[in-house]
C-alpha cells in the first residue's frame, strides 16, 4: 500500500499544476456535444480522491450519491478545484493508511461493480483514472491555447509559480 501513497504523492504536482491552469474563459468549452465541458471534467479529476474514498467508506450507494457528490463540490474557479482535489487527496492517503496492513485482502464492492475488489486493486485503479482524465484535461486546455509542456503533466515543472500551488 505504501507503493500505492507514494505515487499518489508523486501525482499530485502534475494534476495540481494543470487544475491551477484551468481559465474561467473556457469553463464551458466542451470538444463536442458528447463530452464533459471543460469545468465538469476538471472537477470530476478534482473530486476523483473524495470520490474513491467516499466509495471505499460505503458511503456512496448509487449513481445519485456519486452525481451529487461532485455537484457539491464544484468549485467556482480554478483555485477551488486546486483546494478540493488537496482535501480529497488527504483524506484518500489517511484513509489508505488505516488500512497498510490488509488493503489486499480487505473487501469492497462498488454499487456499479458485479464482485467484490480490493482495497488496494481499487486505489491502483483510482491511479489510473486519474491519469486518464488528467490527459483529457492536458488536451482540453492545448486546444484552447493554454501554453503548457509535458513537464507540467508530469509535475516536473510548475507552469506558473506565481499561482499557488508551487512544491
Amino acid at each position: 500500500m505504501q507503493e500505492l501513497i507514494h505515487t499518489l504523492k508523486e501525482r499530485r504536482l502534475g494534476i495540481l499544476y494543470l487544475l491551477k491552469m484551468v481559465p474561467m474563459e473556457i469553463w464551458d468549452w466542451e470538444p463536442n456535444k458528447n463530452m464533459r465541458n471543460t469545468a465538469d471534467l476538471a472537477n470530476h479529476l478534482a473530486c476523483s480522491p473524495l470520490t474513491i474514498c467516499e466509495l471505499l467508506q460505503g458511503n456512496l450507494k448509487d449513481e445519485n450519491d456519486l452525481i451529487s457528490l461532485e455537484k457539491n463540490n464544484m468549485p467556482l474557479n480554478a483555485p477551488g478545484l486546486v483546494k478540493s482535489y488537496e482535501n480529497g487527496l488527504k483524506r484518500l492517503i489517511e484513509f489508505c493508511n488505516t488500512h497498510l496492513e490488509d488493503a489486499k485482502e480487505k473487501s469492497v464492492q462498488f454499487f456499479y461493480q458485479n464482485k467484490p475488489s480490493t482495497i488496494y486493486k481499487e486505489v491502483l485503479e483510482e491511479i489510473g483514472h486519474e491519469w486518464f482524465h488528467l490527459g483529457q484535461l492536458y488536451v482540453y486546455l492545448k486546444q484552447n491555447g493554454i501554453n503548457l509542456e509535458m513537464g507540467h503533466y508530469y509535475g516536473y515543472k510548475d507552469p506558473d509559480p506565481t499561482i499557488p500551488p508551487t512544491k
